[in-house]
């Protein structure tokens, strides 16, 4: 799978521009401010629904316009067809076709576009909160296994039910049915969550050219419990939490379960962020971003797609070097911003080149 065109319309100081993209590599470039992020932030918003940049969609629509469409051509390599699919966004509306149809939920437009985003915020991966490093491991889940999204949205409803009865006395006669279901979900997202992470952990290893002077890291899980807990013993969460009760309801939200997760990244058993360089933490993160796109397209017929809005620009001229020499070598497609295009269509010969100036694409 792969987008051989790509439509923006009302997307910050994008107006409306079309994109003819190759099947593996695309360089788009321009000054500052040209709206070649706003390009990427358009693609997110197809694929996850928001932009790396804002979840705040009123802060994307153009200035006077009441909503932004996104709309793509999708390349079955595998089948050998293709097919339309779009998405519409207002302050409060949303509109998703696929293939002329209708659908109701993001996570079916998502499904279409495995889409892995790398950006100069993306050391955060590192550096930043649990919930980013879930949500990185989450989306390896659900392109991988058909049943992880429902799971998920369970999950996130029984949670909301379970905190209201922790917060609100009156609802506090259902907090056992809700400490029950969410129980039931514990060992299903822990299992999901090991195999995607037992597929991440051999596709970075594959990416030691990039990591040579780094070293492949080690990645474990833990289980949003204290270490002593099995996620998968139905009998001891029981036990556990019939022992937290009381001091859930003191705090009155849920301070246990898969929402609490983390994905710990080690260097020869000590977390990166302790030891390693910001340099090196942003490697990192392009590294594990890297190994994300391809465990999470698992089979050909779910090629990813790897987005990159100027990190190069960041990273050294040898870890440049090793990066492009990484993207060369893959089977993604690619679509990488630069302010300057020469750089980036020496690296890659057969690129598809564009301008974009004042929110409009050309081929150059």
């Amino acid at each position: 799978m792969w987008l051989s065109r790509l439509t923006v319309n009302h997307c910050r100081i994008i107006a409306s521009t079309e994109l003819e993209l190759a099947a593996h590599a695309n360089v788009l470039y321009g000054g500052n401010a040209s709206g070649k992020s706003s390009l990427l932030e358009a693609l997110a918003v197809l694929s996850r629904g928001r932009s790396f940049r804002t979840p705040r969609i009123a802060e994307l629509i153009q200035r006077g316009e009441s909503e932004l469409t996104v709309s793509a051509k999708v390349e079955n390599g595998v089948a050998g067809g293709s097919y339309p699919l779009g998405v519409s966004k207002g302050i409060q509306t949303t509109r998703i076709r696929i293939n002329h149809a209708d659908v109701q939920q993001q996570a079916e437009l998502s499904s279409h576009i495995p889409l892995t985003l790398i950006h100069p915020g993306s050391v955060e991966l590192v550096t930043g909160s649990p919930s980013l490093r879930r949500a990185f491991l989450d989306w390896i889940a659900f392109y991988r296994f058909a049943d992880f999204n429902q799971a998920w949205r369970n999950y996130q409803r029984i949670l909301k039910q379970r905190n209201t009865c922790l917060r609100d006395p009156k609802q506090r006669y259902a907090l056992g049915h809700w400490t029950g279901q969410l129980i039931t979900l514990q060992p299903i997202l822990y299992r999901y969550r090991v195999q995607a992470l037992a597929a991440l952990q051999v596709d970075l290893e594959a990416s030691d050219g990039l990591l040579v002077n780094l070293g492949i890291p080690h990645l474990q899980l833990s289980n949003g419990f204290p270490g002593n807990i099995d996620a998968e013993d139905i009998a001891g969460l029981q036990q556990f939490f019939r022992q937290k009760e009381e001091q859930e309801l003191k705090q009155g939200f849920s301070l246990y379960g898969a929402h609490r997760a983390d994905l710990h990244i080690l260097l020869e058993g000590v977390p990166a962020v302790r030891v390693a360089s910001r340099g090196q933490m942003k490697l990192l993160a392009v590294a594990l971003l890297l190994a994300q796109s391809h465990a999470a397209a698992d089979d050909a017929a779910k090629r990813g797609i790897i987005a990159i809005d100027d990190l190069a620009s960041e990273l050294d001229e040898q870890n440049q070097q090793a990066l492009y020499n990484t993207l060369r070598t893959t089977q993604q497609q690619l679509i990488i911003t630069g302010t300057h295009h020469e750089p980036l269509r020496n690296r890659f010969a057969d690129a598809r080149v564009f301008h974009v100036e004042q929110g409009k694409a050309s081929l150059r």
